[in-house]
C-alpha cells in the first residue's frame, strides 16, 4: 500500500536528524532532501498530511496520493520505483494472505524481478512518448508541446500538475494574508536575477533562478512589504 511508502519515509527521515525529531522537523527534513537532492518540491504541509492520513486509516484501506509522490518518496528510500519497494516490504495483508504459499515469493524472485523490469522498460518506453512539458511564462506555469530550443536553454521542465494550479507569482501588500488561522505560511519569497524580492503561493524553487524559495516571516512582512504590520 501506499501509505507503506509515506511511514517508511518518515522512520528513515527520523533516523537521519539529530535531536529533536518531531513530525514537523522529520517532514522539512524530508522536504529538504526531495528539494536539493532530487529537484522535487514536496512541501513539508503536504508530507505531513500524507503521513498523518497513513497512520489514521485502517489495514484496509490506503491514501491518495499522486503517482509522482510514491516514486520520489521510493528513490528517497533507495528504490527505483514503486514496483521494487513492493518487492522488499509486501504489503501486510497480501503477506498475511500469502503465508500457506510456501514461499511463493523467494521461490519466484527471479522470475519477478523480470517482469517487475520488463513493465518498468515498457512504462518508460511509452512515457517518453507521452511526456508532457511546463514553461514559465510571467506568474505562472502553464503547459506547452516540447520544444528543444527551449529545452536546451533550461526554460522547459517536467509537467507538475501542483505546479500548473497552485504555484503563482503574486503582488503584495498589507491586505495579503500570508498565513493561515492556523498560523501556517500561505506565501513563499525569493530573489529574481536582478535581485529583487518576488512573492509567490507555494514552496518550491524560483523559476528563474532555480534557487529554493523561503517562508515568509513577520520579519519580512515588516521591513518590505507593511510597516504596519
Amino acid at each position: 500500500m501506499y501509505k507503506n511508502v509515506v511511514i517508511k519515509a518518515f522512520e528513515k527521515g527520523k533516523n537521519e536528524i539529530p535531536g529533536n525529531s518531531s513530525k514537523t522537523n522529520i517532514s522539512n527534513h524530508i522536504s529538504d532532501v526531495l528539494l536539493n537532492d532530487y529537484k522535487y518540491p514536496l512541501s513539508a504541509r503536504s508530507l505531513r498530511n500524507l503521513f498523518d492520513a497513513s497512520k489514521t486509516c485502517d489495514e484496509a484501506t490506503d491514501i491518495n496520493i499522486s503517482s509522482d509522490h510514491t516514486k520520489i518518496l521510493c528513490q528517497y528510500l533507495g528504490y527505483k520505483s514503486y514496483s521494487d519497494f513492493l518487492i522488499e516490504n509486501p504489503d501486510k495483508i497480501k503477506s498475511e494472505k500469502n503465508k500457506g504459499a510456501g514461499g511463493f515469493l523467494k521461490k519466484n524472485k527471479l522470475t519477478i524481478l523480470i517482469s517487475v523490469i520488463t513493465i518498468i522498460v515498457i512504462y518508460f518506453i511509452t512515457s517518453i512518448n507521452k511526456q508532457r512539458w511546463m514553461i514559465w511564462q510571467e506568474d505562472h506555469y502553464v503547459e506547452v508541446s516540447f520544444d528543444a530550443e527551449k529545452y536546451s536553454m533550461s526554460q522547459m521542465k517536467l509537467y507538475n500538475k501542483d505546479r500548473i494550479n497552485d504555484f503563482r507569482k503574486i503582488r503584495v501588500n498589507c491586505e495579503t494574508e500570508f498565513f493561515n488561522s492556523t498560523g501556517e505560511v500561505k506565501i513563499w519569497y525569493g530573489k529574481n536575477s536582478n535581485g529583487e524580492l518576488e512573492y509567490f503561493t507555494a514552496f518550491g524553487l524560483h523559476p528563474e533562478t532555480g534557487k529554493t524559495l523561503k517562508e515568509i516571516t513577520t520579519y519580512m512582512i515588516k521591513t518590505h512589504i507593511c510597516g504596519s504590520y
